[in-house]
């Protein structure tokens, strides 16, 4: 995950119907945006949300000054209280290597009192988070192994060893049995070179 961040601020003031500003309290910046992909840049176009409480000095006199400012008409005011919502424009240019998806978070919104205005800054951090997909291509590849115990293996091939010769030394042990035999019948029937065959399937 890749991460970069910048500062922005912006300063507002307010029609001087409402007091002296004093403070501002409860501010909250979110930014919205889209992106564009190109194969030079990545552009992030949208606004940063901002919504914040401020409280007026109703009986404080305002100097209104004559320079260009950015005042916000539309203030809800109650007895000294307001509350203002409105859109900062945000542009950022992004080199093409950030290939992830993009996210942006805004921490540390600071207001402070300026020329009779309220002084607005934050900090906004880029976020490139992985896809899925990046983050299982990434990962190493891990193959799998049968391990195979060697005790249990040689203990097989041990007893399967030991099993042909106890087959092998019955069938011994019959045929000397029916040699010593002294009918004449069954030495007969059973001779001592006889061998025993398995039958393939």
């Amino acid at each position: 995950m890749t991460t970069h961040q910048w500062t922005v601020q912006e300063t507002f003031y307010f029609p001087a119907e409402y007091g002296a500003f004093t403070e501002a309290t409860e501010c909250k910046v979110t930014p919205g945006f889209t992106e564009e992909r190109t194969e030079d840049a990545i552009l992030l176009q949208g606004i940063y949300h901002i919504a914040a409480n401020v409280v007026f000095d109703e009986d404080k006199p305002v100097v209104e000054s004559v320079d260009e400012r950015l005042v916000i008409e539309d203030v809800e005011v109650q007895n000294g209280k307001g509350y203002f919502e409105y859109a900062v424009p945000l542009h950022v240019d992004l080199p093409p290597e950030h290939d992830g998806v993009l996210e942006l978070h805004v921490k540390d919104v600071v207001a402070t009192a300026e020329d009779g205005g309220v002084c607005l800054k934050w900090t906004v951090h880029l976020q490139e988070v992985k896809t899925q997909e990046e983050v299982i291509a990434a990962e190493p590849v891990v193959e799998e192994k049968v391990i195979l115990e060697s005790t249990s293996h040689m203990e097989f091939l041990a007893n399967a060893d030991r099993a042909v010769e106890n087959v092998q030394s019955e069938k011994e042990d019959f045929l000397l049995y029916i040699a010593t035999l002294d009918d004449d019948v069954t030495r007969k029937i059973f001779h001592s070179n006889n061998v025993f065959v398995e039958t393939e399937s």
